[in-house]
């Protein structure tokens, strides 16, 4: 795939006479790590504008090339200065606000290690019950802990999908609750939608996931784990498969909707 600015940075690159092989290496590199962004990074593939690329997405990028590919040093510290090569570039002519690669050092000075949490699904029941959290936010936490990802929670008909689920006694009485506080919006916008925005709009009535986020912002602060539909889908995956360690690769692939490539680095983070 094609990552922005290419043409004006490989310009760029070639102006400083770098090999064309050189040339060639970058444009992997990063068109490598749009690729991650779109596939795995919430915030980005829902808004896909380069000021969405914090420090933390690059960090996260690079633990998974630690993780699934095993890169030796000079490797990964080459990738290193491929992406922060890319953003001085955008950073130094103004067409990004900030430099997310700057703080980044190589594999000598600092081992990036993956982090994925799962401890809010052993204390779903706790975060379910507290009023503190807007219903979206617990409503995407409970549907989380059953598997599905924010972009599925806001497609079209979802309603009918979460019909079907199976819940236990604290989900339920949660759920009921959800869809008192429901009634007044699914009424208003004439839809019965799960996620709806609060002001009149019946021809897009769903809530946008730039939307969600908001409410997920608000509550951050109130939680002690990072509160992203990708970190809560991520702990989901490997919360299945430490509970599933002799499940199939089919069986997991299934379950999991994942493709080989991602179910290996997924089993790689398992302790």
């Amino acid at each position: 795939m094609a990552y922005p600015y290419q043409k004006n940075f490989q310009h760029f690159l070639a102006e400083k006479e770098l090999a064309e092989i050189t040339i060639a290496e970058y444009s992997r590199t990063l068109e490598d790590f749009f690729t991650y962004l779109q596939r795995f990074n919430w915030a980005f593939s829902s808004d896909p504008s380069l000021d969405n690329i914090l420090e933390n997405d690059i960090r996260d990028y690079l633990s998974m090339l630690l993780s699934q590919r095993e890169l030796k040093n000079d490797t990964y510290n080459k990738i290193l200065s491929h992406l922060n090569g890319y953003f001085k570039f955008l950073f130094t002519h103004e067409l990004i606000a900030h430099y997310p690669t700057v703080g980044l050092k190589g594999l000598s000075k600092e081992i990036l290690q993956p982090t994925i949490d799962f401890t809010w699904l052993e204390q779903l029941a706790a975060h379910l019950q507290n009023q503190q959290l807007s219903f979206y936010t617990r409503a995407l936490l409970l549907f989380s802990a059953h598997g599905f990802t924010s972009q599925e929670m806001l497609a079209p008909d979802f309603y009918t999908i979460a019909a079907e689920l199976s819940f236990n006694a604290t989900e339920r009485v949660f759920m009921q609750a959800f869809h008192d506080y429901l009634r007044p919006r699914q009424l208003l916008q004439n839809s019965a939608e799960l996620f709806l925005k609060t002001r009149l709009d019946r021809q897009h009535p769903r809530l946008s996931a730039p939307a969600l986020h908001k409410y997920l912002k608000k509550d951050a602060p109130l939680l002690d784990f990072a509160l992203t539909p990708q970190k809560l889908h991520q702990g989901y995956i490997l919360h299945y498969l430490i509970q599933h360690r002799a499940a199939s690769q089919t069986e997991l692939q299934q379950q999991l909707r994942l493709d080989p490539a991602s179910l290996d680095y997924y089993r790689s983070l398992l302790p």
